[in-house]
Order: structure tokens, then C-alpha cells, then sequence
């Protein structure tokens, strides 16, 4: 093949021009024993893709099937809707039915006198320790009004 007649299939190739009759024309060049000094370092690159042709991929290739993973989610939501209708379920038979009569007592549905009396005595017991809490939480009243003063906190008028 002639020099210019090389050179111009080189640059139409590297362009992205070149045919396929001229991309094999210039293949065919390199693997001959013909090649000139000028295009020696071209023949390099002809050769890496005729060896990188024949390299195939040992490993067969998996392919995964993302239904299976959609389908953990499935049984994973179920699962959790289960749960939760049967938690909603339980809590509401384990309250038992406590009537307020609005007077601060409280009437207690168990026929039992000891079970009554047993009731009664720890809604008491509750009575005082929220009483006591009531109590306690005053001083944070007076924290709140000296932490005003302190940092000088105004109150935003509505």
C-alpha cells in the first residue's frame, strides 16, 4: 500500500470516519511484516485489539432476578402489618373498663372486695406520688423566672 494512501485511512480512523473496509484495509497493513518507521507506533495499538478480539470471559455471567428481593419486602411488610393489628388487638383486651364518676372517684368494674380494695389503695398510692410531683416541679417555676432575670429573656407579646 502506498504511504499518503496509509496516513489518510490513519486520520479518517482516529476521526471516527474511516469505513469498515478501510479499518480492515489498515489491520491487514499492520499484521504484515511491511509496516514503515513512521507508522511502527500505530502497530502496537492494531496488534493490542486483534489479541484483545480473542480474550473471552471465563466466568458465565449471573444475571440476578430482583423479584426475589421484592418479595422478601412483601412478606417483610405483612409481617409488620400482622404485629401491628395484633398489637392493637391485645391492648385493647388487656385494659380493664375503669369508670370516673367526675367526683375524684373512681369506680373499679371488679366484683372482687379485695381486688377493690387493693385498687384503691394503689390509685391512692398514684395520688400521692403525682401530688408529690406537682410539688417538686415547683421550683421549676422559680428556676424558670430567675433564668429570665438572668439572661434578660422578654416575653413575646401575643
Amino acid at each position: 500500500m502506498d504511504f499518503n494512501q496509509i496516513d489518510k485511512m490513519l486520520n479518517k480512523y482516529f476521526e471516527g470516519l474511516s469505513s469498515i473496509q478501510e479499518e480492515q484495509a489498515l489491520k491487514k497493513y499492520f499484521a504484515s511484516g511491511n509496516v514503515t518507521e513512521a507508522h511502527k507506533p500505530y502497530k502496537a495499538l492494531f496488534d493490542y485489539y486483534e489479541q484483545a478480539q480473542d480474550v473471552t470471559n471465563p466466568l458465565p455471567v449471573r444475571l440476578t432476578n430482583n423479584r426475589q428481593d421484592y418479595k422478601k419486602y412483601y412478606a417483610a411488610t405483612a409481617a409488620l402489618l400482622i404485629g401491628l393489628g395484633l398489637f392493637g388487638l391485645l391492648r385493647k383486651s388487656i385494659h380493664k373498663p375503669v369508670n370516673h364518676l367526675g367526683t375524684g372517684q373512681i369506680q373499679i368494674s371488679n366484683t372482687n372486695p379485695e381486688k377493690k380494695k387493693e385498687a384503691a389503695r394503689e390509685i391512692k398510692k398514684f395520688a400521692r406520688q403525682v401530688n408529690d410531683g406537682f410539688e417538686k416541679t415547683g421550683a421549676l417555676s422559680i428556676f424558670g423566672s430567675t433564668t429570665k432575670k438572668v439572661f434578660n429573656l422578654k416575653k413575646e407579646k401575643k
